[in-house]
């Protein structure tokens, strides 16, 4: 059937009225922190950054990676828990921003500085931080720590995929390691009657920062990792680890195995 002018005026108009009178689609909540990186000493901005929103139990809200030019964009859903931005990037010391609490659908802009590793020139920096490295792991083979080293952690952290894997493949069959991305790890020797688990979640330190009980590290950043027990953790971090600790130091420091 061919229609007359009319008749197609007609049927727009009917088309026009209905999209207009249907309901509009409900926008889904979300809280934004957007935001630059720039170095503190050059104002130069820092791109490929990791970003991360920790709650103050420690649990990872949101995590995105700044572009070229520094800047992120972090959407989150969590209704007024208050949360800070850590911000970790090789070459610059691990920062944290102030405590945020943002309403539904707050959108706030923050520009951080990040001071950067003490270094003059490449020949010093390689000397410098391999030491540096070197003696936090002495350190923490005299402490008696369960300890993963260098040369190790380098045979896996290329291939793994987070670091629960990192810590299954480079052999911690001690610990009770979540089989996805999610969870805590637990140490094994801590059981109740039954064999029901009675231990809490042992936390993660990182470059001597306490993180809490969820990891937030690239596993091809680890350097060596050590395992602490829960009286070791206890003397170590006091009542912030009261059941274990997993010890990373990070190749930001230098890498004598792959520099």
């Amino acid at each position: 059937m061919r229609l007359t002018p009319r008749t197609q005026a007609v049927c727009f108009a009917v088309l026009l009225a209905s999209s207009l009178a249907s309901p509009a689609v409900e926008p889904v909540h979300a809280q934004v922190v957007r935001g630059v990186l720039r170095s503190q000493a050059t104002s130069r901005a820092i791109e490929r950054a990791r970003v991360t929103a920790v709650d103050t139990a420690g649990r990872v809200l949101g995590e995105t990676i700044a572009d070229d030019s520094g800047s992120f964009v972090l959407r989150l859903t969590s209704n007024r828990v208050p949360f800070t931005l850590t911000v970790r990037r090789i070459g610059f010391e691990p920062s944290s921003t102030p405590e945020f609490q943002l309403a539904p659908d707050d959108t706030v802009d923050y520009e951080l500085n990040m001071p950067e590793t003490a270094i003059l020139g490449d020949t010093i920096r390689i000397v410098g931080s391999a030491a540096y490295n070197e003696a936090m792991y002495q350190q923490a083979v005299r402490r008696g720590w369960q300890v993963f080293p260098p040369a190790e952690v380098a045979v896996h952290r290329e291939r793994a995929n987070n670091v629960f894997d990192l810590l299954r493949w480079a052999g911690a069959n001690s610990l009770e390691i979540p089989a996805g991305r999610t969870g805590c790890v637990r140490s094994g020797r801590y059981r109740g009657a039954g064999g029901a688990r009675s231990g809490g979640c042992m936390v993660w330190v990182v470059d001597g920062q306490v993180l809490g009980p969820s990891p937030v590290l690239n596993p091809r950043d680890a350097y060596f990792i050590a395992v602490l027990t829960a009286s070791q953790s206890t003397v170590e971090f006091g009542d912030r680890a009261p059941w274990g600790a997993i010890v990373i130091y990070t190749r930001m420091h230098g890498d004598q195995v792959h520099k």
